[in-house]
């Protein structure tokens, strides 16, 4: 069993750490790109574009090719009549005009700056309803409305996308529908819909004793299922039962009606939950201490019958009275989440619990109250 626990720690690790080695190539680009927009702004500003093309370049050499540089470079082309219609084509191939339709569609949400916090890559790291966004859709209109400038048929649609003016774009798109495509739309919809929801988790680790040279309960599996809060609050809570089988443990003495009774524990069972508040978050990976409490009932095997339910002369049953050893358990952890899609999330748990057992006066043994903690669990 606890080869089997191993393995699922290393492969979890190891997941994390893939994973870390990817946020770290995001944190760069998302570095990068606010650095250029400061720039860009003003080269836009006041269609000064000589340093445009390496600014862009730049961005690309962090972050790869995405719609927003592509889509300053095609506005360049047009204001200095260069030739657009290999750009244009580019950027209809790979969809982009999906990515900036979904981009003015988010704009006017209002919690805009939510969506963007939580889904800053599908937005290539430029905050919704930048400054730049809005002097991309000023040029584009002075394109459109100019009697300077002649646009072929191409060259105007991609102005009116551009401009924010979709209906116009889509009517002159005859290889697209009157409405954009749902998956690109839908796609980041889903994913800040899936972080607004509460979830479950399910608990997997081992429990060892952190103090005492021959503890009654010593390294034994736990087992836990939860309610969990939504992931997009800064502050997570769960609520559930918690379960350590009592496979290596010893003997210890119950007192019960005035006689020690030798008892052994199969199991113990806690009931309550955790708090804790997010640390790191940037949607692929997250971080979080925590704190729980909870009511732990450890079984003895003892137990008896108080009499039954009557009605009439029928027996409907009796009441059982089980003698466990009874207390509460606290806890300090820190936990790490990887999102693997949708509402589906593997994550790590380490934490120290304090389990004070001779809180129960029946109890004779003097049980350790130490324990440390390291579980898997998978949130769905």
């Amino acid at each position: 069993m606890s080869r089997f626990y191993l393995i699922l720690l290393y492969i979890t690790g190891f997941s994390f750490l893939s994973t870390a080695a990817t946020d770290k190539t995001w944190q760069d680009c998302e570095q990068i790109t606010k650095i250029a927009l400061d720039k860009i702004g003003p080269m836009v500003t006041k269609n000064d574009y000589a340093a445009l093309e390496p600014t862009l370049a730049t961005i690309e050499g962090v972050c790869g090719q995405n719609e927003f540089t592509q889509r300053l470079r095609i506005l360049r082309a047009l204001i200095e009549r260069q030739h657009t219609e290999k750009l244009i084509q580019d950027y209809l191939d790979k969809k982009y005009h999906d990515v900036l339709v979904m981009r003015w569609d988010y704009s006017v949400e209002t919690k805009y700056a939510q969506i963007y916090r939580e889904n800053k890559a599908d937005f290539n790291y430029v905050p919704l309803n930048h400054p730049i966004d809005s002097l991309v859709r000023l040029k584009a209109r002075a394109l459109l409305q100019s009697t300077a400038f002649s646009l072929r048929d191409s060259e105007k649609q991609i102005a009116f996308l551009f401009a924010d003016d979709i209906d116009s774009f889509y009517q002159s798109y005859e290889k697209q529908t009157a409405t954009p495509q749902a998956s690109a739309i839908q796609k980041i919809r889903t994913n800040y819909t899936d972080r607004d929801r509460s979830g479950f988790s399910i608990y997997a680790g081992i429990e060892t004793p952190l103090t005492g040279s021959n503890p009654v309960f010593k390294s034994n599996p736990v087992f836990g299922f939860m309610f969990s809060s939504k992931i997009s609050s800064a502050v997570l809570y769960e609520l559930g039962i918690r379960v350590r089988i009592n496979s290596n443990d010893r003997n210890f003495d119950y007192l019960l009606y005035g006689n020690t009774e030798d008892v052994n524990s199969s199991a113990s069972y806690s009931f309550g939950g955790t708090l804790g508040y997010k640390v790191f978050d940037n949607y692929k990976f997250i971080l979080y201490p925590k704190v729980g409490l909870y009511w732990e009932s450890t079984g003895t095997g003892l137990s008896e019958d108080t009499g039954g339910d009557y009605w009439g002369d029928e027996n409907y049953g009796s009441n059982i009275k089980y003698n466990n050893v009874n207390t509460m358990r606290s806890s300090v952890g820190f936990a790490a989440m990887h999102h693997l899609g949708g509402k589906k999330y593997i994550g790590l748990e380490a934490a120290y619990n304090y389990v004070p057992y001779n809180w129960d006066n029946n109890l004779l043994t003097s049980i350790q109250p130490n324990y440390g903690s390291l579980q898997v669990f998978f949130r769905f």
